[in-house]
């Protein structure tokens, strides 16, 4: 339980830390159209899926420090606090499946072409330490997150619907802005004609789906179900 407390704390902190560097402290030397829209406009950073991301983990772990200290750490339903069950909800639904496809997504296209998602230009003004803090920790903490606490997931559609409205709301977001600004925010989507970049967008959701089951198998298979956990909770709690 300290060691759960700890990583809360610490992922907490370095997300937050992470932010403020990304926000404040980096700023790119060029004057370019592109770079003042990227950076100053419609929402500055707040456009990028990744930043977004980001937020979402520094919130979500702050949630879990918080829950730490003031809330409570129960499997039964009517005990839980208002801390835990919150915490419960966002991890399985969205920070989960963002924090593995933010990742994925990233390092697949860095892979293939880095100028269609981080241009060598970048490299600069954007240090290694933060690309991978933005990049690579997201993936990594949801999993441990996972593995070190467990947690009551939501039942049937719940699961899988506020990834799906995130996902829309976003893909909308780009366009919005595309629409009004005459640029897409990654420089993938300029390379693709229409129905390709609708083919694109819309194959974004399905890997999201797919990351929201697979963390709903990995729960099962580290702390079995929850049903039965309740049951043996419920028990101990009778006999003491």
């Amino acid at each position: 339980m300290e060691s759960q407390k700890i990583l809360h704390v610490v992922l907490f902190g370095t997300w937050v830390f992470g932010i403020y560097v990304n926000a404040w402290k980096t700023f790119p030397t060029e004057t370019s159209p592109r770079y003042d829209f990227m950076y100053n406009q419609y929402g500055g950073r707040l456009k990028f899926l990744t930043f977004l991301n980001a937020v979402l983990q520094c919130v979500f772990f702050g949630l879990c420090a918080l829950n730490d200290f003031l809330g409570s750490e129960t499997l039964i339903h009517n005990k839980r606090s208002f801390l835990q069950k919150l915490r419960d909800v966002l991890l399985p639904t969205v920070v989960l499946p963002l924090g593995v496809f933010v990742p994925l997504i990233f390092w697949g296209l860095y892979a293939v072409d880095r100028e269609l998602i981080f241009p060598v230009s970048m490299d600069a003004w954007f240090p290694g330490w933060l690309n991978h803090l933005m990049h690579t920790l997201p993936f990594f903490a949801s999993i441990i997150e996972i593995i070190v606490t467990n947690h009551v997931y939501p039942k049937g559609g719940m699961l899988y619907f506020p990834i799906v409205v995130a996902s829309a709301l976003y893909i909308f977001w780009l366009c919005f802005i595309a629409h009004h600004t005459g640029f897409w925010v990654y420089p993938v989507f300029e390379v693709l004609d229409f129905k390709s970049r609708a083919l694109f967008m819309a194959s974004l959701v399905p890997p999201n789906l797919l990351f929201v089951f697979l963390g709903q198998k990995l729960h099962l298979g580290v702390w079995g179900t929850v049903k039965g956990a309740s049951k043996r909770r419920g028990k101990k709690d009778k006999s003491q």
